[in-house]
């Protein structure tokens, strides 16, 4: 079974565009009740708006997005603020389900690449750095998620379907 998370992830890490530090905690956990909603709605609203790439920009054009289809967010109970607040917990928990070894393989080879890369000396010194500082703000993600592991384990084999491996 291959595991594709490490391809996305890298493909963000190695993106100006991907701001996954760019979420305040929530002020409290997430429950059951809200996981399952944000699982039930990511697994319905994929097929209308794609497979979602985790950061604040792509949680609040899903809800821009929906809202011009069915609102179906909004529907499930959620504003803006409280589905950005869901999502990120969410995905904070899904990190947190991950395996060690598993999540720690997404990152294997990353500054190698950078390194073997044809970028100039000082080009490589900057991405390399980048690299480096996107692993850590994963890895916090992951540490953060740990809060909200509870809600988000009943969920985190459909987690997987929806944002890991696309290949499983």
């Amino acid at each position: 079974m291959s595991f594709s998370l490490g391809r996305h992830l890298a493909a963000g890490l190695l993106s100006t565009s991907l701001a996954l530090g760019a979420f305040v905690l929530p002020a409290r956990a997430l429950t059951v009740e809200e996981a399952g909603k944000v699982v039930k709605l990511l697994g319905e609203l994929e097929p209308e708006l794609g497979r979602l790439a985790y950061d604040e920009e792509e949680a609040d054009q899903w809800f821009d997005d929906d809202a011009g289809l069915e609102g179906r967010i909004a529907k499930a109970g959620f504003t803006r603020e409280s589905w950005k607040e869901a999502l990120g917990a969410t995905f904070r928990g899904y990190l947190a389900s991950i395996a060690t070894e598993r999540f720690e393989a997404t990152f294997s080879g990353l500054v190698e690449k950078v390194d073997a890369s044809d970028l100039n000396a000082e080009q490589k010194a900057e991405m390399r750095s980048f690299v480096v500082e996107k692993i850590a703000e994963t890895r916090a993600l992951r540490a953060e998620g740990a809060q909200h592991l509870d809600a988000v384990q009943p969920y985190a084999a459909r987690l997987n379907e929806l944002l890991g491996d696309e290949e499983e």
